[in-house]
């Protein structure tokens, strides 16, 4: 365990992450120990007779054990502690490295192998697939590391797909064909202890099972939870729900603010046009007090209400359907572009209405139970007449609701800059 601590470190951003992956490291660690203790017996065993079936002498058996140790608990374990500590290592680069891209970087020097120098410089979005496979140690020994990237080192000729074809030959079906950090696995079920071993007997490791709620009790220490608690709930909840942070969450604000309730926002290249960070949840602390709502209030006592078991109001609810229309917006891979007030209205009509509809899933995940779906729907503060016309449209249709909202996600998540003209064909070809 020397090496996992000393590769994990202190220097993680959040200590439940770190603790998250030492524990599922550890689980990983002993697993193989016992994988490579079952790996030994079956070798000892097979000592005792030769080729012949003949058994052999107590000093011939004794000798091929102390070989047989000498390999396993000095040379064999000399390079997985080794591993274990590179491997962890990089598992906390991973977590604490805040760049955009990355970048593949060897020591430089005569001893680096050819098949790995030639990766050197290589660089890719963090959000590529090619750092599932192509991240350090890609071999018994290796130095190299990953670095954080600049853009202009990209290259149209050796990008990702270039990388994965070489790094193929060199990780497939083998324990390197693994970032561990985020298969949380240091030893995958390729290495030859696990190949080899009795599988009644060792149970190889797998995947952690995914959470599917959280543990508000985990975090909120008293009555009301704190800004920095809200802020660490919603962070573990990016964690364990990335897929509805396409470029994960940043940052939770908290600011009052009184042209909006809640606020997603990303900063976009202008140069590249592409996204250039990842999302800012931001929560209004202002009283609107024509509808006596204040967002952020509201949403602190809905969680305490949660973690209670008490019954949420309809402004406690409201505030998570609100958040959730936030997380709508952070969840969609639409490129950034300028809308006209007509594509503002179309884009946020869909989202609202969307959002209206499956939010209780969203309070679900957090351990909540949505109880005034129906009011939310027809009384909702958001964009309220907007929906209002919407669901009186798809009334007068007669379309179903529901299946709008199954039918026109995929437009919401896809591109806002043709929603509009995507609806109005929906509308037309399901008019019945």
């Amino acid at each position: 365990m020397k090496g996992l601590n000393k590769g994990l470190g202190v220097s993680f951003d959040d200590e439940e992450s770190r603790k998250a992956l030492k524990d599922a490291f550890t689980l990983n660690v002993e697993q193989f120990s016992y994988a490579k203790t079952l790996t030994q017996f079956n070798l000892f065993k097979d000592a005792v007779f030769n080729l012949k079936g003949q058994q052999r002498s107590f000093e011939s058996i004794k000798k091929i054990v102390a070989d047989t140790g000498e390999v396993f608990n000095k040379n064999y374990l000399s390079a997985e502690v080794k591993y274990v500590t590179q491997s962890s290592i990089m598992a906390r680069k991973w977590h604490t490295m805040d760049a955009e891209y990355l970048q593949f970087s060897t020591v430089g020097d005569s001893a680096v192998r050819p098949e790995h120098r030639i990766f050197d410089k290589f660089t890719a979005l963090k959000t590529d697939k090619i750092w599932l496979r192509l991240y350090t140690p890609l071999a018994w020994g290796c130095r190299c590391t990953i670095i954080p990237g600049i853009a202009r080192n990209l290259s149209k000729e050796y990008d990702s797909d270039w990388a994965n074809a070489m790094v193929d030959p060199l990780v497939k079906d083998t324990i390197f064909d693994n970032n561990a950090a985020v298969s949380k696995v240091i030893f995958n079920n390729k290495h030859p202890y696990f190949k080899a071993t009795d599988q009644d007997k060792i149970k190889v490791p797998k995947e952690p099972k995914k959470e599917t709620s959280i543990n508000l009790s985990d975090y909120i220490k008293g009555d009301l939870p704190t800004d920095k608690e809200i802020k660490a709930i919603l962070t573990k909840y990016a964690e364990l729900f990335p897929e509805d942070f396409r470029r994960g969450l940043d940052d939770v604000k908290f600011i009052k603010s009184k042209s909006y309730m809640m606020q997603h926002s990303m900063y976009h290249n202008r140069l590249t046009g592409d996204w250039a960070s990842g999302s800012t949840i931001t929560l209004s602390k202002h009283e609107f007090s024509s509808i006596k709502f204040n967002p952020l209030e509201e949403f602190r006592n809905g969680l305490a209400a949660i973690k209670s078991g008490k019954k949420m109001t309809f402004n406690q609810e409201y505030s998570f359907e609100s958040l959730w229309h936030e997380i709508l917006h952070a969840k969609t891979k639409s490129a950034p572009k300028s809308l006209s007030s007509v594509g503002v209205k179309n884009m946020e009509t869909i989202n609202q209405f969307c959002a209206r509809h499956t939010y209780p899933e969203f309070m679900k995940k957090l351990g909540g139970k949505a109880i005034h779906q129906k009011e939310i729907l027809e009384n909702g503060y958001g964009y309220k007449s907007w929906i209002s016309d919407f669901r009186t449209t798809l009334k007068n249709l007669k379309i179903d609701e529901k299946q709008a909202v199954k039918d026109l996600m995929p437009f919401l998540m896809q591109d806002y800059s043709n929603i509009g003209s995507k609806v109005n064909a929906y509308l037309k070809e399901n008019t019945k």
